[in-house]
């Protein structure tokens, strides 16, 4: 059991435990998939509504998946975790004069530890 919302009286409600998806990289790839075949449905950029994340969350219904079903909900907040990490990830490899690759990842050496340090201090 955990701890919820504040009840009227000021103490925490006790809420049963919340079953979690658990997004493996092929699930992630459906859904990045999925979200670059229906993208134009998006009404401001790549934001969209409840009815897109609904039929994001059908489409993985077809696809085997570990844990409990992807809700609409859950597509929505994987997207947007997908996309604050994908943000961070282009600036250091595009913008910053540091490194990364999807095979090594951020490739922090002992020469480069004083500049990844300063780097994350000023983010």
């Amino acid at each position: 059991m955990s701890w919820g919302r504040k009840s009227a009286h000021g103490g925490a409600e006790p809420t049963e435990p919340r079953d979690q998806c658990v997004w493996m990289e092929a699930d992630e790839t459906i859904l990045i998939e999925y979200v670059a075949k229906n993208h134009s449905q998006g009404c401001d950029g790549l934001n969209f509504d409840k009815m897109f994340w609904a039929a994001a969350a059908a489409e993985m219904e077809g696809h085997p998946c570990s844990g409990p079903s992807k809700t609409a909900a859950a597509c929505s907040s994987k997207w947007t975790r997908l996309c604050a990490t994908f943000t961070v990830v282009d600036k250091v490899a595009n913008t910053s004069g540091l490194s990364y690759s999807m095979e090594h990842g951020a490739s922090i050496t002992p020469e480069s530890e004083n500049m990844w340090t300063d780097y994350v201090k000023v983010k």
